[in-house]
């Protein structure tokens, strides 16, 4: 897939009009709202928040990975993303291991109670995403292409 870059330098300067919103801003907040009750939902019968499977899945896909490289995968906050890795590991859905090389690091892995829990929950947000994919069906963009501007929007820094 070609990567897409959005990038705030020579953007317009904002406006001072007071009427006026930045509507697809807020079409984004409300739309991403929207998706994290429902996988919110989704994960409450499976008891993974949201965050939890953001973590598995990222594992489920590389297995191993050091703290920052889950939290740079999974765009959440190291205090957080420690939080949900600490209630993970006592859950026994991920373990941690230290590096072999270099003591100081260390890796969390998927076991394999995480991975069962992760395809059950998977299996229902497959349903829930060609919910999503189905709204396209009478647009003219394909979903490939908007998944690209999604990631370009979530590689932008203020």
């Amino acid at each position: 897939m070609q990567e897409t870059k959005i990038s705030l330098e020579g953007a317009p300067a904002a406006s001072n009009d007071a009427s006026e919103t930045p509507v697809i801003l807020r079409s984004l907040l409300l739309s991403m709202k929207s998706c994290f009750d429902m996988v919110a939902d989704t994960g409450e019968s499976h008891e993974i928040t949201p965050d939890e499977w953001l973590i598995l899945d990222a594992l489920r896909k590389h297995d191993g990975m050091t703290m920052s490289q889950l939290r740079q995968n999974t765009l959440s906050a190291g205090s957080s993303l420690t939080r949900a890795v600490d209630r993970m590991v006592s859950r026994s859905l991920v373990f941690r291991e230290v590096g072999q090389a270099d003591r100081r690091q260390v890796f969390v892995h998927i076991s394999d109670l995480g991975r069962s829990y992760h395809d059950a929950m998977n299996g229902d947000l497959l349903i829930l995403e060609q919910a999503i994919r189905d709204q396209f069906s009478n647009e003219d963009i394909a979903p490939h292409t908007f998944q690209a501007l999604l990631e370009g929007i979530s590689s932008l820094k203020h």
